[in-house]
């Protein structure tokens, strides 16, 4: 999916992947829409492919999926809401 597809939509929340279940600091890793099955993730990049990028560079991508979107915008064990800045 392309990212032209979000125009005109907007930003519900921020999500990210908890690898503990009481980790304090998320990273975003879902940027949720408001039509609940648009979202972008974001992805790291692959260190030997990018050495010489930030380790902070992402992969962007774009989907839409209703159900994904819902457990991850309602799974609160698996993903929080995001408390690091893009």
């Amino acid at each position: 999916m392309e990212l032209n597809k979000i125009i005109g939509k907007k930003v519900l929340t921020l999500r990210g992947y908890k690898e503990r279940k009481n980790q304090k600091n998320i990273e975003v890793t879902y940027i949720l829409f408001d039509d609940k099955e648009t979202f972008i993730y974001l992805e790291e990049q692959d260190y030997y492919s990018y050495h010489d990028c930030s380790t902070s560079a992402r992969h962007i991508g774009v989907e839409q999926n209703k159900e994904k979107w819902n457990n991850i915008a309602t799974n609160n064990e698996q993903y929080g809401d995001t408390n690091i800045d893009i």
